[in-house]
């Protein structure tokens, strides 16, 4: 009897320390309530009977169920963060009880620990102790809430499932060890096992979040580029204007050094030429426009010749497809610009020649640029570039997005010393 109380008390802080973990990761406002209470008070049932069961992965994973219905109902979040929340939680409780377990190896053994109520109640409150100074510790409690934000942000069911597989295979291995403790080529082999999947657990969300932040700073920039893009177009209207008045000046005006003045001042390229602006009209407004007008100054900025030729065909297409649709060519398209823009600034003949046109109703996106023959390689393989660590990126990116949108089509080649890249909508929207 004794023993069963014990075990609920235990599994009752549990529950209990894991709604306060849990909270400070999510930075969920929650508070406990009579519902929070008896919510708390089923789980610690259902553990305690669990805890009878002797120690397997079936125990672990029943575990994990329970825990994860019960922070759902508690948070009132969904079930996929629910998930991550609690794969969270496990690890923490894991590592803290082989803390716990290494700081009694000289005090007590495991046996004691199993059948004596009082040493395993304090081992519990040790385990708990640890598992929340962990979470204090304000360097961990940052990465535990920027993992948690990561994984939760987009591919909600992705995500969750992957890092609870991740989560519960450390978990059973790390137990075994320490519960069957010899040092020997299997424990060697399992610390293998256990390193490669933290490794690639670091590195899934490392690229989840360069993906996020790149999408982010996308949207940010689509946003953006649409003011942009009015304001180019009237401050075009605003100088052609200007323009006209001065050739009227100089059409009334007999001085000769006004003359000459006057044709300086119309001759000058004082904004984005006027042919890309006149082709750029061609496209319906919006972030794609947007995006093309900015980075084709960009790429003005920088010295290289820069064509833009797009077929009045185009709109009628383009006009057909969603706002998401646009804002995900708009993204492919400013990285691709992006390359093109740094390849061909390298190069020797410093050009870019973006074309728009149709043909049996698929649209081609096509940008060709110069570049230094040394910068060439193979490109679609994250984090590798010439250009150095982390410039990868983009290119990442852009396979991400290529590989949600069936309904576009990459292909990239070199024609004539030129890297031509083209995006193709592979059928006509309905």
């Amino acid at each position: 009897m004794l023993e069963a109380f014990v075990n609920f008390i235990c599994a009752f802080l549990l529950a209990f320390a894991g709604f306060y973990i849990i909270k400070t990761i999510t930075q969920t406002n929650s508070n406990i309530s009579k519902k929070t209470l008896l919510i708390i008070t089923i789980n610690s049932i259902a553990i305690s009977l669990i805890h009878f069961l002797n120690y397997s992965f079936i125990s672990l994973l029943l575990n994990f169920i329970i825990n994860t219905v019960t922070y759902k109902l508690i948070f009132k979040n969904t079930i996929e963060e629910s998930f991550i929340g609690t794969g969270i939680l496990t690890l923490l409780v894991v590592l803290a009880d082989i803390i716990s377990l290494i700081i009694q190896v000289n005090l007590t053994t495991l046996k004691d620990i199993e059948n004596n109520p009082v040493i395993y109640f304090i081992s519990n409150i040790l385990v708990l102790t640890i598992a929340i100074a962990i979470v204090l510790i304000p360097a961990v409690k940052e990465k535990l809430k920027k993992m948690y934000n990561i994984l939760i942000n987009k591919d909600l069911k992705i995500s969750s499932i992957f890092i609870t597989i991740i989560i519960l295979a450390i978990s059973a291995i790390l137990y075994n060890l320490f519960l069957n403790y010899k040092f020997n080529l299997k424990l060697i082999s399992n610390i293998i096992i256990i390193i490669s999947l933290i490794a690639l657990g670091i590195i899934y969300t490392k690229n989840k979040n360069s993906y996020i932040k790149l999408s982010s700073e996308y949207d940010s920039l689509l946003s953006n580029v649409q003011n942009f893009e009015e304001w180019i177009e009237k401050e075009q209207y605003v100088r052609h204007e200007y323009k006209n008045q001065l050739a009227v000046l100089y059409a009334t005006s007999n001085e000769s050094n006004v003359k000459s003045k006057i044709e300086e001042i119309i001759n000058q390229n004082l904004n984005i030429e006027a042919k890309v602006v006149n082709n750029l009209k061609n496209l319906p407004k919006g972030g794609l426009k947007g995006i093309l007008y900015y980075k084709t100054i960009v790429a003005q900025n920088k010295k290289i010749n820069t064509i833009v030729d797009i077929s009045i065909k185009s709109k009628g297409i383009l006009s057909k497809l969603s706002e998401e649709q646009i804002n995900y060519i708009a993204k492919l398209i400013g990285i691709y610009y992006d390359n093109a823009i740094e390849a061909a600034y390298e190069s020797r003949k410093k050009n870019i020649l973006v074309e728009i046109y149709e043909l049996k109703d698929k649209l081609s996106f096509i940008i060709s640029n110069t570049y230094k023959k040394t910068s060439i390689i193979k490109e679609n393989k994250k984090g590798l570039s010439s250009k150095g660590a982390g410039r990868g990126n983009g290119l990442y990116f852009a396979k991400k997005i290529l590989s949600k949108n069936k309904w576009i089509d990459e292909k990239h080649e070199i024609i004539d010393n030129y890297y031509v890249e083209t995006l193709t909508i592979l059928k006509k929207p309905i």
